[in-house]
């Protein structure tokens, strides 16, 4: 409009001059001859001040009138900006600050014209929306810039929908940012109200279809006449025949009918066909996919006015709805078993307190048949003034709320754990037999008590360890064993770490970081702990892993035992053990029952018995001869308990026996119980030998002694008579006699020597088989 003005006053100043030069000059020129030339002259300039006066006036009026046009524009301007009913404000493009706002913009948001200014356009939007409010500001065209639907702020926090339109523009000589806003909440909601229905509208769409694809129904055609058969292509799909085969339709669909389904069928068409009988039958099909469907037939004659005779019906697949059954009749059937299976109580209460369902368990408690529990009221099985249970029943009802309960039951005579639940048809309660629990409630408490009991008895340092923080927490038995002042001890983990014997530092970390890599609870370890002034002692940590649900191990919850005076001990044991071990003689240990329990590797070695083939069995029964009557007197002196020494022959494994000297010793426990017996077996198989062969050299000396004293004297003395008579005769014959007596005599004595040589000989070759 401004641009119009200027160009008008320029258009009427360009004609009027134009005007002017050719009209002026014309008429001088008339007078140039009639006026002096200091006429011509005042004349001329006259005429140009003439000039400028009109076109000043001109420029003037022209001007003033476009003046007042121009402000009558502006306060019409201002007029549409401050009173326009739609919020306007301007803005500064580079700090986004309102410069000015008009009326409508300080009723909308609730702010003051003065708070405007002290605000930017990005403190009306959510946080979420700023980012895209500067860079959609940076973006803006010289030319209208719809920028569409924003969110604002108001100053109360009141979220709306807003359209904004901006231009820009120059206010107080600056270039500025115009904003024109339309609050487009209530359209906004409203397109949200539409578009949710129009999506219900579509979901109902979708599911009038699905309804009707659900449905799966199929019209069809029959001419008995020509026992022609025409139905609609849905029946292809439903059914699942197959399009291509030749044969005529009603051979086609009798044919895919159950065989014990085809009959009722037929008969029913005939039925039809004959009495006009409506026919309703369902039947079995097989598919082309092999699948089996449930069709359910449809059918009526049609009234052709005398015509052909004409069935029109209907079929429709009922597979999914017999499934449906089939799959209802085995929920109700699962769900009456799981009630029957529960170990809870059941029973459901209609809106008047009836019982409308119980299962077994109830029905067991109560000792009712079930015939007689359904329909009964609840209050006639529990009345009111002797149950505590009938509030839990009549608020779960009334507020429709669960509602959990445990109490005693007076009339049970038991506690009770009680839970009731709002259905739609009135309340369903479950309830269990807690008195167990409370009785093991009372047992465990008496065992915490019992167990702080012993732990302060004992003495174990109960600890539990805080592996994320590293922070422990001991019981009061650590002053008992570590004699460190009180004010000493620390709660971190580093600190009884630092207790532990250098020398068996690595062994107990590493143990418990294979535990708790290997995801096991139960971790032990021995190891010497530093109980002050120097002094290490044994002892035995056992500690019980807690993982979270990551699988990480995040406390560690155990005990620490004084195990020293016992280690120490089973050193002792142990250092006596090897001692046994390594001596020479067998060695035994019984029970009190006289049955094996050890045997030193001595044994093992000389028996050839291992320790497990020996364990519990008694001696008598695997190294002695059950005949041999000294087991008697063995088993006699055990039982009397005493100490005793015997030599006896015991047998090897494989059969080899052994004499052995035992020395068998009682054995008693700190309580002077008796415990068994300790034997200790030596070998003396080889003094046995030794004593045998003596008494054997024994007997061949008095042998030979006897022999030389009684059977070489006779033919000696023999011998001596006969020398005597050979000196007192001189008779030749007599003499003759008495040589052949002397040589009688000396072969007999030769056999005695030989005799004795062959003794000699043989126990010199048993002595050497022996040796050998």
């Amino acid at each position: 409009m401004r641009k119009r003005g200027v160009f008008v006053i320029a258009l009427v100043y360009l004609v009027i001059s134009l005007l002017w030069i050719m009209f002026s000059d014309r008429l001088l020129f008339y007078f140039e001859g009639v006026l002096s030339p200091g006429q011509y002259l005042w004349l001329s300039l006259g005429k140009g001040c003439l000039f400028v006066t009109i076109t000043a006036i001109a420029l003037y009026f022209l001007i003033r009138s476009e003046d007042r046009k121009l402000k009558q524009s502006e306060q019409q301007y201002r007029s549409m900006y401050e009173s326009n009913p739609n919020p306007m404000w301007i803005y500064e493009p580079v700090t986004l600050r309102f410069v000015s706002v008009n009326d409508a913009a300080t009723a909308v948001y609730g702010y003051s014209a003065d708070e405007f200014r002290q605000r930017t356009i990005l403190d009306i939007r959510p946080a979420e929306d700023r980012e895209r409010a500067i860079s959609s500001a940076q973006k803006l065209e010289s030319k209208h810039n719809d920028s569409g639907t924003w969110r604002h702020l108001k100053k109360d926090g009141q979220l709306i929908y807003v359209n904004i339109t901006s231009h820009k523009i120059r206010f107080n000589n600056q270039p500025h940012i115009m904003v024109m806003v339309r609050d487009m909440t209530d359209r906004v909601e409203f397109e949200q109200v539409l578009e949710k229905v129009n999506r219900e509208l579509l979901e109902e769409k979708h599911k009038l279809s699905d309804t009707q694809l659900l449905s799966r129904v199929a019209g069809w055609e029959f001419y008995p006449r020509d026992n022609k058969l025409i139905w609609s292509d849905e029946v292809y799909r439903i059914v699942g025949l197959n399009r291509d085969d030749s044969r005529e339709a009603f051979d086609i669909y009798v044919q895919h009918i159950f065989p014990e389904d085809r009959p009722a069928m037929i008969n029913a068409l005939q039925e039809l066909i004959n009495n006009g009988k409506q026919l309703d039958v369902t039947h079995r099909i097989t598919a082309l996919d092999g699948t089996i469907r449930y069709i359910r037939q449809l059918a009526r004659i049609e009234n052709n006015g005398g015509q052909e005779l004409k069935i029109a019906g209907s079929l429709q697949d009922i597979t999914e709805l017999k499934q449906l059954e089939l799959e209802r009749n085995r929920y109700m059937y699962s769900f009456e078993h799981t009630l029957n299976s529960i170990t809870d109580c059941f029973f459901e209460l209609d809106n008047q307190m009836n019982i409308i369902r119980v299962n077994d368990t109830f029905r067991e408690l109560i000792k009712t048949d079930r015939s007689q529990i359904i329909g009964t009221n609840v209050f006639e099985l529990f009345p009111k003034s002797e149950s505590k249970f009938y509030q839990v029943y009549q608020k779960a009802l009334e507020e429709r709320v669960i509602v959990r309960h445990e109490d005693y039951s007076a009339i049970l005579q038991r506690w009770l754990r009680m839970a009731a639940y709002p259905t739609d048809e009135g309340v369903a309660v479950y309830f269990s037999d807690i008195t167990e629990d409370r009785l093991k409630d009372e047992r465990l408490k008496e065992a915490v008590e019992r167990y702080e009991l012993v732990a302060q008895a004992t003495r174990d340092v109960v600890y539990d360890l805080n592996i994320v923080e590293n922070k422990l927490i001991y019981n009061t038995s650590l002053t008992h064993l570590v004699q460190i002042p009180h004010e000493e001890i620390s709660y971190e983990l580093e600190w009884w770490r630092s207790l532990i014997h250098p020398d068996d530092m690595e062994e107990v970390i590493s143990s418990q970081e294979r535990i708790s890599r290997a995801g096991l609870t139960n971790w032990e370890c021995e190891y010497r702990l530093n109980c002050g002034k120097g002094e290490y002692k044994y002892v035995m940590d056992q500690g019980y892993f807690v993982y979270n649900s990551q699988k990480q191990p995040i406390r560690l919850i155990g005990a620490v035992r004084d195990i020293d005076a016992l280690k120490r001990s089973t050193q002792e044991n142990k250092r006596l053990a090897r001692i046994i071990k390594q001596v020479n003689n067998m060695v035994l240990i019984t029970d009190d029952r006289r049955r094996v329990q050890w045997v030193n590797n001595a044994f093992v070695e000389l028996t050839g018995y291992t320790m497990e083939e020996v364990r519990n069995k008694m001696p008598a029964d695997f190294l002695t001869d059950p005949h041999d009557p000294m087991i008697s007197t063995f088993i006699r002196r055990q039982q009397a308990r005493e100490a005793f020494g015997i030599d006896t022959v015991i047998y090897t494994k494989n059969g080899i026996p052994v004499w052995v000297s035992a020395q068998l010793t009682p054995a008693y426990n700190e309580e002077n119980a008796f415990q068994g017996y300790i034997i200790v077996c030596q070998d003396i198989t080889y003094r046995k030998e030794k004593e045998e062969e003596i008494n054997r050299q024994n007997r061949l000396l008095r042998e030979v002694a006897w022999m030389s004293s009684h059977e070489i004297r006779r033919p000696v003395a023999t011998m001596l008579g006969l020398v005597n008579l050979l000196d007192m005769t001189e008779d030749e014959h007599e003499q003759r006699e008495i040589f052949s007596k002397l040589r009688e005599c000396a072969r007999e004595m030769d056999s005695m020597v030989h005799e004795i040589h062959h003794r000699i000989e043989t126990e010199k070759a048993l002595q050497i088989e022996r040796g050998l």
